[in-house]
């Protein structure tokens, strides 16, 4: 018999019909052109690519954050009380709040479900990415950069596209999927004048906290590889195993492998990933 495929975690694969991946616990600072690495089952946020690398060509800035309809509104799957809780918890830190324990507003609560809204996305293009690559020097004597690129095992990813919210609906329910009410008086009393709290319902069920800074909670990525002394960039479909967050990384999905094509371009090689749809 054969043993039954693994259930998708929806709290890291929500996203990914949409060509993004999950960022676990929402933060600010994870911008287009930050390297995340995979050494194992671990990802981890490395910093900006212009600290390892200087180029010719200048650095693309992200266009401006633009309006994102299809995900705007999208709501996660139900997740796990105390999980669900340290990701509320680390938004709210985001937005200047220093949370006591949120056990009490939600003790009736056996999962919870997250809602972004005013969602915006910067981006570079990756044409724009590949012309910075293109000319320049690696500095292959950095610590971490090096245990990365000397390990077969271990991958690089270059981010291109980031999500961003400034709002997020919290809505609770019990062990059956019914939608259960969150005690506002505790939830009221962590709040002050940077964040707004409004619920949503009579049954306050659902309530939605609006901060004062947007935080990331989605990217888009290219792997990168540096083989002889040039950049190759393969695509990496979204996928669980690209989601990211402290502590976590070692129960992902399997992720996909790439089967690129390559073509001579000269100094800069450059992989695409030819799909047929399904």
């Amino acid at each position: 018999m054969s043993p039954a495929p693994k259930k998708k975690d929806p709290s890291i694969t929500f996203l990914n019909k949409f060509g993004y991946n999950v960022i676990r616990l929402p933060r600010t600072g994870i911008e287009p052109l930050h390297v995340i690495g995979r050494a194992g089952p671990v990802m981890q946020l490395l910093g900006p690519i212009s600290a390892i690398w200087t180029s010719e060509n200048p650095e693309p800035r992200p266009g401006p954050p633009d309006p994102t309809v299809a995900v705007n509104g999208e709501r996660t799957g139900g997740l796990d009380l105390s999980f669900g809780l340290s990701i509320l918890s680390s938004t709210l830190q985001t937005f200047g709040i220093t949370a006591p324990s949120l056990d009490a507003a939600f003790k009736n609560a056996h999962s919870v479900q997250f809602t972004y809204s005013n969602v915006t996305s910067t981006s570079v293009s990756p044409f724009a990415a590949g012309n910075y690559l293109s000319r320049g020097r690696l500095q292959t004597d950095n610590a971490v950069m090096s245990s990365y690129l000397g390990s077969d095992k271990a991958k690089t990813y270059l981010i291109l596209d980031v999500l961003k919210s400034d709002s997020i609906t919290v809505t609770a329910t019990d062990s059956n999927g019914t939608e259960v009410g969150i005690d506002l008086p505790h939830i009221e009393g962590i709040a002050d004048a940077k964040i707004g709290v409004k619920p949503s319902n009579s049954s306050n069920s659902t309530i939605t906290f609006t901060g004062p800074v947007a935080v990331t909670f989605g990217f888009a990525v290219m792997e990168i590889a540096w083989q002889g002394n040039k950049w190759v960039v393969t695509s990496a479909p979204p996928s669980g195993a690209l989601s990211f967050g402290a502590g976590f990384g070692a129960d992902t999905e399997e992720e996909e492998q790439p089967n690129p094509t390559v073509f001579d371009t000269g100094d800069f090689d450059c992989r695409l990933d030819l799909k047929v749809p399904d």
